[in-house]
């Protein structure tokens, strides 16, 4: 007993038996036995621990394998509960099957609540010490949660939730007061899209009435395909109506019968002649409003409003043939023909000064414009910009195509922005029996320091909202909170 205990083998500290394995790896085992004074079974043994770890490290985890420990703290529980709340959606029955499943602790409804409620108060902190000042561009919208009003403010670049308030009206007083408090922040855009609500611009009336406020295209441009559907369909039914009314007075058998639907017929004949008209010309004058009036890259103001003016016209004089649906329409054109066209007077104030910049006409920057509704590799595009290239040369067209891009990407016409926010923000009320305007507050500081998983502008990846806003980095949501994330040590 007293000569085993004393065995080479025995000594060997785990280093040295993990030399002995990687010399078994490529070396004869023999050999290595003779030279350690050990046992070729010992050897074997060495080789066979180092074989199995290597096999491991290049073999997908088992479900047993213990990947890491998790110090579970009573703070841990709670950035836990706030992870589950706002990454994932989840209410309070959800977060409480979690934690019981998982990790076999229980919490309360109660302490749920309180403790949302209670990291609110930081949230909104940081939400009112945010400077406003850096908003450009805002958009403005109205959405309801178990019919209460929820008024919506976002910054257009950035995506920047800067008011998310809860009311119980939606008129222009409320929007007043909101817009006076955001002040309070050197709230002071440059522009604002919005709708046609009345309270919302009632209330840019009072507390913004030196800030111009756009009339979003989405709406007007909705209203517009609505109508052409209902046109199309019209016309269909009206004219499979008097195919059949055709159809019955050639397959009737009694004279009487045969009399009462050719009697039908020239009365749906007419009507089938006047949808057929008012539809075809409607698909016509939609096509040029989208495509020649609301369409970024186009002509300068003044055609613009030529084209706008006449097609306006044209839906007045269908108006008069059947006023239904069309009447609205021609109202709401006329009401916001000048909204709708601001776009093209910020194109202008932006094309004079690339103009400027490039020593070269102002009409030349417009025809660079119009160039970019052609494809970029297309016969057209290399056709229309020949003449523009004589005139400047190769090298300052490019730098004004450049700039004309870039003027072009940063001009804004709808407020589909506040409308994006909108949608995930009803995500997170579907499953809420009721909302407050603590939640919201929480929300909203939530979707402004998230940073984007992926964009179709690369340059919002990977950055929150506040990032995109400032420019500058913030610590993790959860950190700002005061929350220590578990951070697993590097192996």
């Amino acid at each position: 007993m007293h000569a085993t205990q004393n065995h080479p083998a025995r000594k060997m500290n785990a280093i040295q038996r993990k030399a002995i394995a990687i010399q078994a790896i490529n070396t004869n085992v023999t050999q290595i036995a003779s030279n350690n004074q050990v046992s070729r079974n010992f050897v074997y043994q060495q080789k066979n621990k180092a074989m199995q770890s290597i096999d491991d490290a290049f073999t997908d985890a088992q479900s047993g394998k213990i990947l890491f420990n998790l110090p579970i703290t009573i703070d841990w529980i709670k950035g836990f509960v706030l992870s589950l709340s706002l990454n994932c959606r989840a209410n309070y029955r959800g977060i409480q099957s979690a934690l019981e499943d998982n990790f076999d602790f229980h919490i309360s409804i109660g302490s749920i609540s309180k403790l949302l409620n209670a990291t609110e108060a930081r949230a909104n902190a940081h939400n009112q010490g945010q400077d406003l000042s850096l908003v450009t561009m805002g958009a403005h919208d109205e959405m309801f949660s178990h019919n209460k009003p929820i008024l919506v403010g976002a910054d257009i670049p950035s995506l920047y939730c800067y008011l998310l308030s809860q009311e119980k009206r939606r008129d222009g007083e409320t929007w007043a007061i909101n817009l006076f408090d955001l002040q309070k922040q050197k709230f002071k855009p440059e522009r604002i899209i919005a709708d046609d609500g009345d309270g919302l611009r009632n209330g840019h009336a009072i507390a913004l009435a030196d800030i111009p406020c756009d009339y979003d295209h989405f709406h007007i441009s909705k209203d517009m395909m609505e109508l052409r559907r209902f046109f199309r369909n019209r016309h269909r039914s009206v004219e499979t109506e008097y195919y059949e009314f055709v159809a019955r007075a050639n397959d009737a058998i009694h004279h009487t019968t045969r009399l009462k639907y050719q009697a039908l017929l020239p009365a749906a004949e007419k009507e089938a002649k006047i949808l057929r008209h008012i539809s075809s010309t409607i698909n016509t004058l939609i096509s040029w409003m989208e495509h020649d009036v609301f369409n970024m890259p186009g002509a300068q103001i003044k055609q613009r409003r030529e084209l706008f003016n006449f097609i306006l016209q044209e839906f007045e004089h269908l108006a008069k043939i059947h006023p239904h649906r069309l009447q609205v329409l021609c109202t709401k054109l006329c009401n916001q023909r000048d909204g709708l066209l601001a776009f093209v007077d910020v194109l202008d104030c932006k094309f004079h000064e690339i103009a400027l910049k490039h020593n070269c006409r102002l009409d030349f920057v417009w025809q660079v414009c119009q160039l970019q509704r052609c494809e970029y590799y297309g016969d057209t595009y290399h056709l229309r910009s020949l003449p523009l290239l004589a005139e400047v040369g190769e090298e300052l067209f490019e730098f004004i195509e450049d700039d004309v891009l870039a003027a072009l990407d940063s001009t804004e016409k709808t407020s589909s922005m506040v409308e994006n926010i909108n949608g995930r923000i009803k995500a997170y009320l579907h499953n809420r029996k009721e909302c407050n305007q603590q939640f919201l507050n929480l929300l909203r500081f939530y979707l402004n320091h998230v940073p984007f998983r992926r964009s179709v502008r690369p340059s919002r990846i990977n950055k929150s909202p506040t990032e995109i806003l400032t420019g500058k980095k913030h610590p993790h949501w959860l950190e700002m909170l005061g929350y220590t994330r578990f951070k697993r040590i590097a192996a």
